[in-house]
């Protein structure tokens, strides 16, 4: 009898995030994702459980190294403004040209219906919240670098709304000019 073939779950989340991404959720298959991995559906099933148990360890993932990311550059010493704009920029890549037509994970599962899935909801949800504190945590520490009134609470809201957009944009390829355009406008509220 043949010994199953073992395998890296890391590496199969990465195929089924990849074949997430380009599929979206609800057009992926299992069938795809373990032609994709090369294990066995049976193996896939007994690592992962079901498709959304699998899709939500992958957008899980994804959510954590994005946080990770940008908890390490919005942590940056220098302007708060600086490091900011740093942080927008990383996703100039992903949001334009042809890097961009595969647009974000969580974006596109809150487009594509997995919304109905209560914890896929919840973990768009947190990884939203998250981000949008980790801005806010930000401006506020540096408050004192802004004109007199500023918002860092209503500010770091909007950067998440234009993130937000400039992700769900990323379908259309925008050209990485506009993307630059868009955030050098965002970057005027940090004055």
């Amino acid at each position: 009898m043949a010994r199953p073939r073992s395998f890296d779950p890391d590496d199969v989340l990465e195929v089924a995030r990849k074949v997430f991404l380009r599929k979206g959720y609800q057009a992926a298959s299992l069938d795809e994702i373990t032609a994709a991995s090369g294990i066995a559906k049976p193996s896939l099933y007994a690592a992962f459980g079901d498709k959304s148990a699998l899709f939500l360890r992958v957008l899980d993932r994804y959510h954590d190294g994005i946080l990770g990311w940008a908890e390490r550059v919005l942590a940056q010493p220098g302007p708060a403004h600086d490091v900011i704009r740093q942080w927008l920029t990383g996703f100039v890549p992903y949001c334009s040209g042809a890097k961009g037509s595969r647009g974000c994970l969580s974006i596109n599962a809150a487009t594509d219906g997995s919304l109905d899935q209560t914890e896929v909801r919840k973990s768009i949800e947190r990884y939203n919240r998250r981000l949008e504190q980790l801005l806010r945590a930000r401006l506020r520490a540096d408050r004192a670098q802004f004109r007199k009134g500023f918002d860092p609470d209503l500010t770091a809201h909007t950067i998440m709304v234009v993130h937000t957009g400039l992700m769900t944009l990323a379908h259309q390829g925008s050209d990485a000019k506009q993307v630059q355009a868009v955030i050098d406008q965002v970057m005027t509220l940090l004055t």
